[in-house]
């Protein structure tokens, strides 16, 4: 009987201890992976020349500006619906009008990042499996939202990256 109670206790030692290992694990490793993506996004933003932000592969497709402001703008409606506020003065309709310049671009590239972020680390783990609602079919989570968040930067950072290397510039962590 003192063996099984042993073994018991061992078990439920290591059940509570795993418990409390994988609290906020989520929520870290995806921080971690929009760190990264984010990261070669900026990298990127910043090493195409201020006069390819108009270029684009063909009439109809998003030019670059264009891509970097649908980035900004998906970051902020996803961190939105983990319960971020938007920072005051974003107006999600003008976004893209908004932003004329390289500077402002990247500015606010950086600044939606830290949103989106933190709305990641700021989800609980009891909050993860709770209803969100877009404006697209399908039952979703928050912990969808923060997947299909990381999934739609590292979308856009191909697309920057082809758009790049047609112009012939390499990314900067390529070299």
């Amino acid at each position: 009987m003192k063996k099984l109670t042993t073994t018991a206790a061992t078990i439920a030692a290591l059940f509570f201890s795993m418990q409390a290992f994988c609290q906020g694990q989520f929520q870290k490793e995806s921080a971690g992976s929009i760190a990264f993506v984010s990261g070669h996004v900026m990298q990127l933003a910043q090493a195409i020349p201020a006069d390819k932000y108009a270029w684009s592969p063909s009439a109809g497709v998003r030019n670059v500006s264009q891509v970097l402001a649908h980035i900004i703008s998906a970051n902020y409606f996803f961190a939105s619906k983990l319960g971020a506020k938007i920072p005051d003065g974003v107006n999600m309709e003008t976004l893209e009008k908004d932003l004329k310049t390289k500077e402002a671009i990247a500015a606010e590239l950086k600044r939606s990042y830290e949103v989106a972020t933190a709305a990641i680390k700021n989800t609980q783990d009891a909050a993860l499996g709770n209803k969100v609602v877009f404006p697209f079919p399908g039952e979703y989570t928050n912990m969808t939202a923060i997947l299909i968040m990381l999934g739609h930067s590292n979308e856009h950072l191909g697309q920057l990256i082809a758009y790049a290397r047609t112009n012939g510039i390499k990314p900067p962590w390529s070299e």
